[in-house]
């Protein structure tokens, strides 16, 4: 019997973002986020790569938020390199609420351990547990975008997220406080020092690719030539035939 999800992860970003993926491979990044609860609500920003576990026919409306140029790789790939699917939480019911509230009060405890072995073991289990947040997203909630209305009441789990996270340990912030992120200048500082993490691909893990006009197939194909280290003729020629439009998608899939 066939799975109800494919087997293809896609990335969804500007034209200047996919010439970018295809030619570094993916860049991580912080991303802002708030899980709400039915008491509590916490709001952080992690770096993280998204993707969407979405079939080609349900890409029209995702598109429409989050850019017109793609990458789709398998999921042997996603599987290789650790990405995980978001559990989505609602924000009606108490279980974000609690989590929340166990990890601000086992935050108060720590100060209180004395003994050095101790509290490394307290931390480290601490720094697990809130590591869980880097994995939660609200079933539903206010979309909020840099450019455009906020849409309320936006399902996110019919994005099917998945996303890669780095190990805790491969950067000196993990998490940070909204309020150490609120202008484009503290972002890219931020992002600065997590530059050297990379989600890695080889050319054979890609399935498709997609850009926003016909007549940019020609453009894609020509960067591909120009980073040719990456991509031999003969993986050109396979990719050039896996090159899909917004246009295809919306009409034709």
């Amino acid at each position: 019997m066939g799975s109800l999800h494919p087997d293809i992860l896609f990335h969804f970003t500007s034209r200047n973002g996919l010439f970018g993926i295809l030619q570094h491979t993916f860049t991580v990044s912080y991303a802002r986020e708030r899980i709400v609860g039915n008491r509590k609500a916490a709001e952080f920003a992690a770096p993280m790569v998204s993707f969407c576990d979405l079939r080609l026919s349900e890409l029209k409306d995702h598109m429409s938020k989050y850019g017109s140029y793609g990458i789709g790789l398998s999921k042997d790939w996603a599987n290789n390199n650790g990405l995980n699917p978001v559990f989505y939480v609602n924000k009606h019911c108490s279980l974000a609420s609690k989590l929340i509230a166990a990890v601000e009060h086992l935050h108060k405890q720590l100060p209180s351990i004395s003994d050095g072995d101790e509290y490394q073991k307290a931390a480290t289990a601490y720094m697990d547990i809130i590591n869980t947040y880097r994995y939660i997203k609200n079933y539903e909630g206010e979309l909020i975008r840099k450019s455009g209305p906020t849409t309320r009441n936006y399902r996110f789990a019919d994005e099917r997220e998945w996303r890669y996270v780095p190990p805790l340990e491969a950067t000196l912030f993990p998490f940070v406080g909204l309020d150490k992120i609120t202008t484009t200048a503290q972002k890219n500082a931020l992002n600065q020092q997590i530059a050297h993490l990379r989600l890695e691909f080889e050319p054979e893990d890609i399935r498709y690719l997609i850009v926003e006009r016909d007549e940019e197939r020609l453009d894609l194909i020509h960067h591909l030539e120009t980073v040719k280290w990456r991509f031999d003729e003969g993986t050109r020629r396979r990719l050039a035939s896996r090159i899909l439009t917004a246009d295809q998608i919306e009409h034709d899939v």
